[in-house]
């Protein structure tokens, strides 16, 4: 997986989806073994970024680290997403979650992934769920991407890679202004 040159959003974005992941419990044994080979892809480049800097510090005064994040609070978001989104089945048509699998097997190119992803969310948006249509919209496209990401990887974990690299190209385009404006991550509630 190509992550090298990620921005630090993105290292974050991966970061939690990660913990997101993790934080679920998988019945599905092959999703939990996924889920393990993916983190120790992520984490195998980000250790790779690191050995580049002699004292770890880049210039600009950032930490290059994946884990700049504190692992309990990457961990306290993950958790607090996971919570957020637990009431998302009812009332969303589990269909999208086969039309988002069938894009992802059709080897497309990842843009194809991104554009069929937005399209998915946005008809998702469009049914405002009860669950969602007291929240702002960006924290509803956000959940409601995280949910087909977790329903995603439990009907084909063997597509977790791709679909996760997806998810977090989406997340970087749609909704990180979003998450900027709220103060990062962490401030996200």
């Amino acid at each position: 997986m190509s992550l090298e040159g990620d921005s630090l959003f993105e290292k974050q974005t991966q970061c939690i989806l990660l913990t997101f992941l993790k934080e679920k419990t998988f019945v599905n044994l092959i999703a939990a073994e996924e889920i393990c080979k993916l983190e120790k892809k992520v984490t195998e480049v980000s250790d790779d970024d690191d050995d580049d800097d002699d004292d770890g510090i880049q210039t600009d005064g950032h930490c290059p680290s994946f884990y700049f994040f504190r692992s309990d609070l990457c961990r306290e978001i993950g958790v607090r997403l996971a919570q957020m989104g637990d009431g998302l089945n009812q009332g969303i048509n589990h269909d999208v979650v086969e039309g988002f699998i069938q894009a992802h097997e059709n080897n497309q190119p990842q843009e194809n992934g991104t554009i069929t992803l937005s399209t998915i969310i946005d008809g998702l948006t469009d049914q405002r769920t009860t669950v969602i249509q007291d929240m702002p919209q960006e924290r509803s496209i956000l959940l409601l991407t995280l949910w087909l990401l977790e329903k995603t990887v439990l009907e084909q974990p063997r597509l977790l890679p791709r679909i996760f690299r997806t998810t977090v190209q989406y997340i970087t385009t749609k909704l990180q202004n979003y998450i900027n404006q709220l103060g990062g991550w962490e401030h996200l509630h």
